[in-house]
């Protein structure tokens, strides 16, 4: 990794962010309203309206585990088809392929933390006190973002190959949130499903949100080490395809 290739994915995630906010009329607040209003239509949905039971703690629930799931979700739909989406460069100027899914990423990143600070300010405007234990989140975000990079490798290294998989991923993504426990404490299921739903890596990273900002708990690295390993093996596995087939990609694109 040289210092060009980093200077090229900062200037680049920087552009694609600034390009995202003046593509609106309300620029970056549709990067906080958006997740905001899904999380209303939910709770609307779950509780009959705010009479019907909930209460903030409800909401709060909700939040610990939309807005870190749509950052996901972005970073993978947006980082699977890098190499789809940036064909025009490809065709006409080598860069290394793992560059593309990287930007992507931590365009999505970036995003990510106007809503983290809005999560941050809104559970403690809901009386949970700020605590020495939310810098412990730390080891959440890098385990997300380790998630996040290596599903991303891995499947923009095979959709150039394989195009239909492009169209299989917003059902992916969406198959995530649905199984990483948004809705409801996957802890009350019963223990084979519970099983089952643990297999998706992000549960451990949706929990941990909660661990720290509703329950008062310390996130340690231990917690998330089925995260670490599936991140890792993504990332690993979509890294050497990516190599591999570096030089054929353009072929595939065209």
């Amino acid at each position: 990794m040289t210092n060009n290739s980093l200077q090229f994915i900062w200037l680049r995630s920087v552009a694609n962010l600034k390009a995202d906010a003046q593509n609106s009329y309300l620029g970056i607040v549709w990067w906080l309203l958006e997740p905001l209003l899904l999380t209303g239509l939910i709770y609307l949905a779950f509780t009959s309206g705010l009479r019907g039971g909930g209460g903030k703690e409800f909401v709060l629930f909700l939040l610990c585990g939309m807005l870190p799931i749509k950052w996901t979700i972005a970073s993978i739909s947006s980082g699977g088809n890098a190499l789809n989406i940036n064909k025009g460069i490809i065709g006409q100027s080598y860069y290394p392929k793992w560059i593309f899914p990287t930007i992507f990423v931590i365009t999505m990143s970036m995003r990510f933390m106007f809503a983290l600070v809005l999560l941050l300010l809104t559970v403690w405007q809901l009386g949970y006190p700020v605590s020495e234990l939310w810098l412990t989140l730390f080891y959440v975000l890098v385990c997300q973002l380790l998630l996040n990079l290596g599903v991303s490798y891995l499947f923009s290294s095979v959709t150039p190959i394989i195009p239909d998989i492009s169209y299989l991923l917003p059902t992916i993504s969406m198959g995530l949130m649905f199984t990483s426990g948004i809705f409801f404490d996957i802890n009350e299921r019963p223990e084979d499903i519970q099983a089952i739903l643990r297999l998706n890596p992000y549960v451990e990273v949706v929990e941990g949100y909660r661990r720290v900002l509703l329950y008062g708990e310390a996130a340690h690295p231990i917690q998330f080490m089925y995260a670490w390993g599936f991140g890792i093996a993504c990332l690993v596995a979509g890294a050497v395809v990516l190599k591999k087939l570096d030089r054929y990609y353009p072929r595939w694109l065209t």
